[in-house]
This record gives C-alpha cells, structure tokens and sequence, in this order.
C-alpha cells in the first residue's frame, strides 16, 4: 500500500511540473527540474548585426550556467515583430525566449499586433544599454550636421536614411533629423542593421542608423563606413573618438539608445522566470561577456532585473507611444 501511494505522488508532481503553477508545490518543482531541455532565444534581425553580436554572447555563457545548450535563431523582418510573434504563439514554458529592445515599445504603436504587449510580454533581465550611431560611407563629405543640410540641398530631395526597419531606434532618428535640421529625410528600411551598413557601404543611402555590432567594427575597421556621432548629448567613454550630437551642431529632441535583454511569455511560471533570471545575470557578469560588449562598445548593465526591467519596458512603451503620436509615424 506504501509503495502505491508513493507512486501517486510521485506522478502528482511531475504532473504539476508540467502544468507549471496548477498546484502549489509545482513553482518549487519546476525550479528544480527546469531546464530539461535546450533553449532558444528568438532574434528579430538578422545574424551579424548588433542584436545577433550580444544575444549569442549571452546564449554561450547562459548554456553554463543552466547546464543546456542555448541556441539563437534569428527571425527577421518587420522591425523584429516577426520573432515576437513567434514568441507569443509559443507554449509558455521558458524554453522560448526573446532577444527584448526597443522594438517591443515601439513596434505595437506601428502595427496591429495579436497579443496585449502590456500583458503578454514578461521581461526577465535587462543586460544592456546600446548607443545609436549615426554612419556614412567612407567617401561621404558629412562630418556635420552642417554637411547633412548641405547634401539634402544638393541631392534636391533630402537625405537618404537606411535602418535595420520600421520601428527601431533608426527609424525614430529620421524624424529627429528631419526636425532638429529641418530638412527631408527618405526613410529606407532593411531587415536588420547589417544589410543597411552593407547598402551604406555601397552608397546605396546616404546615411544609416545602427547599433554596435560584429559586422559594423569590420566595416568601420576596413574603412568601408564611418561614424559621424553618437545619438546623445555626451560623447560615449565607450566609443573614444565618436562625437555626440551636440558636438556636430544636431540638435537632439530626445536622445536615441537601445537596451537589450531577454523576455519571456506571458503565463510563464515565476519560478522558472527566478531560474532565467539567475542564468542571464551570471552570463552578464561574466569575464568574456563583459569583454565582447566593451569590444563592441556596448555598456553593460547587471542591476536590472525582472520588476524593473519590466517597469522600463512599459515606461518605453509609453515614452515612444507619444512620440508615434506626435509626429504622425506610419509603417513603411
């Protein structure tokens, strides 16, 4: 009879692990079982750009500490919307994770989206905070925000601005352009930094907007393309040598900066998320992962974690809603 009742049990709580949360003690079980499996973390641009640079840094050092290998599978396209929704139409289990940015505040304010983004999106730990750059080719004459009036009024229909799509830290920075100069831009979205630095490159645009990245240090490495500023008041400690806006004359509305971290389904267990949040903060702080974002000149940030990431993601939500608004912003 001993035996029987043992074994109940025992299938009593692997049943409530697997509902995640259906009974008391499953929180306490999951966390002890979870993960069981490999991991993947959706990436909503493409491989090479600054998302897919930190995200597979992250995923290496992650895979230590949760004793499973984790993957990135880039899902590109409609500024990242395409890996969100991925996400969304997941199980709710931790073993479907996003690469979280700016696109999640900016994105539901450009496109109908099936899923509430106050709701369905959980925010389990903020690793980084991204300066925006501002680029030209190598044989571009901008150097000032002087020189982007000038090549407007040359080129007769303004500026051409490529960026990694709609509803990225690019594709606000257009709108800042063309107000703090007064001058037209022509926003071209591609589907993620790298393929714009590639058009950039080319001379295919005039100017692109991106973040740190593997692919721009090659390229900026090769002369292939150049920072005109860092889009913020102050230089970057973490880009010697990259003027800010203010010290090329742009007048910036609001600054442009990226964060970077990783979210989870909404309905995910806590305990799982108290797992997630405890593998993302030992690869933050590790030696290689601090490394490859001082390389990148990225900032690391370690002290945010799941309440106030998510507070910052709905403060984001909200900042870039009003922007949308203001200025009347369409999707491509």
């Amino acid at each position: 009879m001993l035996i029987r009742i043992t074994r109940k049990l025992a299938f009593g709580w692997v049943a409530g692990c697997l509902a995640l949360g259906s009974a008391l003690v499953a929180p306490l079980s999951c966390a002890q079982t979870y993960p069981g499996r490999p991991l993947t973390i959706l990436v909503g641009f493409p491989a090479g750009g600054g998302f897919d640079t930190v995200m597979r840094a992250l995923a290496e050092e992650m895979s230590k500490n949760l004793g499973q290998a984790v993957t990135v599978e880039n899902r590109p396209g409609a500024g990242g919307a395409i890996a969100t929704q991925a996400l969304v139409a997941a199980p709710a289990d931790g073993y479907t994770l996003l690469a979280a940015g700016l696109q999640l505040g900016t994105g539901p304010h450009l496109n109908k989206v099936s899923y509430n983004p106050q709701t369905d999106l959980v925010m389990v730990r903020q690793v980084s905070s991204v300066p925006v750059l501002l680029l030209t080719h190598a044989n571009s004459p901008v150097k000032t925000a002087a020189d982007i009036v000038a090549l407007a009024k040359k080129n007769g229909n303004g500026v051409t601005i490529g960026t990694g799509g709609p509803g990225t830290t690019g594709h606000f920075g257009t709108f800042v352009i063309a107000s703090g100069l007064n001058v037209q831009t022509v926003h071209v979205p591609f589907r993620g930094g790298a393929p714009a630095l590639t058009a950039l490159a080319g001379g295919e645009v005039d100017l692109v907007f991106d973040q740190p990245s593997g692919a721009m240090q090659g390229m900026l490495d090769a002369k292939k393309v150049r920072i005109v500023s860092v889009m913020q008041e102050a230089p970057s400690p973490a880009l010697p040598g990259a003027k800010s806006a203010k010290q090329i004359g742009l007048p910036l509305e609001v600054e442009l900066r990226g964060w970077q971290g990783i979210a989870v389904k909404g309905g995910t267990a806590d305990a799982v998320i108290k797992r997630l949040d405890t593998a993302v903060a030992a690869a933050a702080s590790s030696v290689l992962f601090r490394a490859r974002l001082n390389l990148l000149g990225i900032d690391l940030v370690t002290n945010v974690g799941p309440a106030e990431f998510q507070k910052h993601y709905l403060d984001e939500l909200n900042r870039w809603g009003l922007f949308v608004k203001k200025y009347d912003i369409k999707p491509n």
